[in-house]
């Protein structure tokens, strides 16, 4: 087979997106008007200001779907190119379809891999000078909110909630950035052990968090979390729970990671001095 050739900005003019993250890097970088499909949402309403935005799922698109689309380019998470999903790497470059992959699951989940994918998309649309402003300030905001000074280090425990019969998940620090985040700030992420699992009510209490953070993927919008998680009367020991120290922050920012990750640092460091 002849070797794929190279491509750069100007030949991408028919872009799938493929998650929360990779689309809303390439909103910033102003690639609207060539995104032809966007599946795997993690927050589906904030498309609410973007109708004109073609969502082909919230969830999983299959390869048929985004064949017919004739795309250039598949720009999503690396979650994405299984065989359960929608097909490899050499699936797509094998039918002349270039690929990018980030947020990685299979390696480690950090800032700098983060700032390492922001330097792909640059490289990959050839746009370094619009890329390298952002890592820039990425670095930038770590090293204020680490330099601020710190009071007694709390322990705080991260749950992630889907919705789903009440259970709540627990992210290892490798497959998450809000641990760093956390520590960033002073206090002390909760490790739980190298696994994402389902947390046990009877985990929860034993850990007994001085603060409790909440994600939520895939949010409801009429429910609160918050207070639900306040009136469990299982938790209601807890010294989270018996001090009113839970906040809810953005999924996709505390798990993927994005390009301004300052909301996110500034959220955890006030909560964190109350």
């Amino acid at each position: 087979m002849t070797p794929q050739k190279q491509k750069h900005d100007q030949d991408f003019n028919r872009i799938v997106v493929l998650g929360q993250a990779p689309l809303d890097i390439l909103l910033k970088l102003g690639y609207r008007d060539k995104i032809v499909g966007i599946g795997y949402l993690d927050q589906p309403e904030v498309l609410k200001d973007f109708s004109d935005l073609p969502i082909m799922s919230i969830g999983w698109p299959d390869k048929e779907s985004i064949l017919l689309l004739k795309p250039d380019l598949i720009f999503g998470l690396e979650s994405s190119f299984r065989s359960n999903k929608i097909g490899d790497v050499h699936f797509w470059e094998d039918r002349g379809v270039h690929t990018c992959l980030i947020d990685n699951y299979k390696i480690d989940k950090n800032l700098e891999n983060l700032r390492a994918d922001l330097e792909k998309t640059g490289n990959l649309f050839r746009i370094e000078s619009k890329i390298k402003p952002l890592i820039q300030k990425s670095r930038d905001i770590s090293r204020k909110y680490a330099q601020i000074k710190k009071g007694t280090s709390k322990r705080v425990l991260h749950l992630s909630y889907t919705g789903t019969a009440n259970k709540y998940y627990y992210y290892p620090p490798t497959m998450c950035l809000i641990d760093e985040i956390i520590t960033d700030c002073g206090g002390e992420y909760i490790n739980l052990g190298p696994n994402y699992f389902i947390l046990p009510l009877e985990t929860i209490i034993q850990a007994d968090p001085d603060k409790i953070i909440i994600t939520w993927f895939r949010k409801q919008e009429k429910i609160d979390i918050t207070k639900k998680l306040y009136s469990d009367p299982f938790l209601k020991h807890l010294k989270a729970i018996k001090n009113k120290q839970i906040i809810e922050v953005d999924y996709t920012q505390a798990i993927r990671g994005t390009y301004d990750m300052e909301p996110l640092y500034f959220s955890i460091s006030n909560f964190l001095k109350l």
